[in-house]
């Protein structure tokens, strides 16, 4: 016998606890607890403790993360879901991923790296960018202190001639 699928509930109206209209744009962060439909344009960052469902005129210019995503709009930055992303067939990603479950509709595009975790346990992508950049300086500062370790050998080496 087969089941029904049932709908995302983050789909369902009833449980949207904050819209924004495609006639805003927000510039900055948003933080809420409950789940939130965004519609119009976000340029920052967004971060929901409940769902996030991205209309087809939403638009998110930042990192994101939320319990689920549904994506009908566009993101361009990186996300995490602690459980289901769903790319629509207008959906549209440019950046990497991090979830539990995804399911891309065809005609849905993800440009950039998807990365299943089972963990629940909270992520932040912020972190993992600094991280990256502290690796990045201290590689850029030890090849630094390599050059001027030479620099400073080879003009000993030229004093003594």
């Amino acid at each position: 016998m087969l089941k029904k699928d049932k709908k995302n509930k983050s789909q369902n109206p009833q449980n949207i606890d904050s819209l924004i209209s495609n006639s805003v744009e927000i510039k900055g962060k948003i933080y809420s607890e409950g789940s939130i439909r965004i519609d119009g344009v976000v340029d920052g960052e967004v971060d929901i403790k409940g769902d996030l469902l991205i209309g087809e005129k939403g638009l998110i210019k930042g990192d994101v993360k939320a319990e689920n995503i549904a994506l009908s709009g566009t993101i361009d930055g990186n996300l995490y879901a602690a459980g289901k992303l769903e790319i629509t067939s207008t959906g549209s990603m440019k950046g990497d991923a991090i979830c539990s479950i995804i399911t891309i509709d065809e005609g849905g595009n993800l440009d950039g790296t998807s990365k299943m975790s089972s963990s629940s346990t909270e992520h932040k992508l912020s972190k993992n960018k600094e991280s990256e950049n502290k690796e990045s300086e201290n590689m850029v500062s030890e090849n630094k202190e390599s050059e001027n370790k030479e620099k400073k050998a080879d003009k000993k080496g030229k004093n003594k001639n």
